[in-house]
């Protein structure tokens, strides 16, 4: 696509990773590109590179052949970007990053992966399959990395990219070699018109345009999931469609048994594969899912199971996601700030016990309901809130559990840490858990949700400096 565009004009609207590093090649590559952005730091940024920075509201989009369009800006529901709809009215095409990426490079592999929850753990965990075994590969699109970052792979290379719903969304051209879904709960609705919007976009990483030999990866353990795996095999009878499960017994496809068994029951031989119980990188039974997947992606790829089985042993925790962060006087800390939703941070509690539960930042749709029925499991002893919904969530998990309003993420660990302290000296616990993990997203109080972990990070180096004489 890019051939194309040499002397012709793109717009792009926002200037952050995405956007610059779309500038940088387009640039490159003989086109004239203007771009905006909101922030003045970005626009001046823009401008070292020669970019023309101009608000796009007052462009002539008849002039204009694309605009690329940051996945975070809306330009559908809950209404239009004023620039979108510009664009709209001047039949200007409005496509991702990756749009162009993929339309330019067809001669790599692409690997897509989309979820609700689990995509950025899976997504890292199939790249980190493929490098451990010599697979030329890069890891990109929403997991962080700009495409047009990544290195340019020959046929033999696989591009493994992470897919938000925004991203789909704006990526008709969606020629994945291997696709995979992992699970649907209630996200982002507002962007999508709902439920049925939302559930149709993620369908939308199975649309193929060109390529016919093609896998698609379903984890069928949501109505959802279900669904739509359904759906695929009968719209896509030429495709390798391969049903993953967590939960409950497959024929023809992958699955974890009761005990933490992950089985291949693809030819229904059952043939166990690996205990996922005993691994300490990827504990918990949401990263069952996580693993299936996983397996079945790089298997299609051609490794071998012992190759696959050998590199998932040796796979680091994602940063932010269920991170140990350390212990200190008997106290573990855990940086969850990656769980942005109630369906992520249910994992979570799953996963451990004895947890002092810090809560709250910018509430999403539906808050933390789904969560109530563990508010009286036993897992959590305390809970501790914070940011914007700090008042909501307090009163839900008051009911039920000590609850604290904390207001700030500092305030709320200290206070953890010290009445931790307090219960495991009374034997109230014996292994306790101080755990971020907000259900909420980030932008009450922070940049990101890494920000938020970072700064949960130094909140627990804080605590040892200032408590290291009294514990030694």
């Amino acid at each position: 696509m890019i051939n194309n565009l040499l002397n012709k004009t793109v717009a792009i609207l926002g200037l952050g990773k995405t956007g610059m590093a779309v500038a940088r090649e387009l640039k490159c590559r003989g086109v004239h590109v203007i771009g905006w952005d909101e922030k003045e730091e970005l626009r001046a940024e823009a401008q070292k590179l020669q970019v023309v920075v101009q608000d796009l509201r007052f462009v002539d989009f008849s002039k204009v052949k694309l605009l690329i369009i940051s996945p975070g800006i809306p330009h559908t529901y809950p209404a239009p970007h004023p620039v979108a709809q510009l664009a709209k009215d001047n039949g200007v095409p409005i496509i991702s990053d990756i749009e162009l990426f993929i339309s330019t490079y067809k001669d790599a592999k692409y690997i897509g992966i989309t979820g609700t929850n689990g995509k950025s753990t899976t997504t890292a965990l199939i790249y980190h399959i493929l490098k451990e075994n010599g697979v030329p590969c890069a890891i990109g699109g929403n997991f962080g990395i700009p495409v047009f970052d990544l290195p340019i792979l020959g046929s033999d290379g696989y591009y493994v990219l992470e897919m938000s719903s925004y991203q789909i969304d704006i990526t008709p051209s969606l020629d994945f070699d291997i696709a995979a879904l992992l699970n649907i709960t209630p996200d982002h609705l507002s962007r999508h018109n709902g439920m049925d919007g939302y559930v149709a976009v993620k369908k939308q990483i199975f649309t193929r345009k060109t390529k016919k030999d093609v896998v698609n990866v379903v984890a069928v353990d949501d109505n959802y999931t279900k669904k739509i795996f359904k759906e695929i095999c009968e719209e896509q009878t030429k495709s390798k469609n391969i049903p993953v499960s967590f939960s409950k017994k497959l024929d023809g496809g992958y699955y974890v048994n009761s005990k933490g068994v992950l089985i291949d029951n693809t030819k229904n031989e059952k043939k166990e594969i690996l205990d996922l119980s005993e691994l300490q990188n990827l504990r918990g039974k949401h990263n069952w899912q996580n693993i299936a997947v996983a397996f079945a992606v790089a298997k299609k790829t051609g490794l071998s199971t012992a190759k696959i089985i050998d590199a998932i042993k040796n796979f680091a925790t994602l940063e932010h996601r269920i991170e140990n962060v350390g212990t200190f006087a008997g106290v573990q800390f855990i940086d969850d700030s990656k769980a942005t939703n109630a369906e992520s941070v249910k994992y979570a509690i799953d996963s451990m016990k004895d947890i002092y539960w810090i809560i709250g930042g910018r509430q999403k749709e539906g808050g933390i309901s789904i969560l109530e029925p563990q508010l009286g499991d036993g897992n959590i002893k305390r809970v501790f809130t914070i940011g914007e919904c700090e008042k909501d969530f307090y009163n839900t998990t008051k009911k039920v559990l000590p609850s604290y309003k904390c207001h700030k993420l500092e305030k709320a660990v200290f206070k953890a840490f010290k009445l931790a302290i307090k219960d495991l000296k009374k034997g109230k616990v014996e292994k306790p858990v101080i755990l971020l993990s907000p259900a909420t997203a980030s932008f009450d109080q922070y940049k990101s949700f890494e920000a938020r972990g970072d700064h949960f990070k130094q909140l627990y180096k804080d605590i040892v400096a200032k408590y290291q004489k009294k514990f030694g």
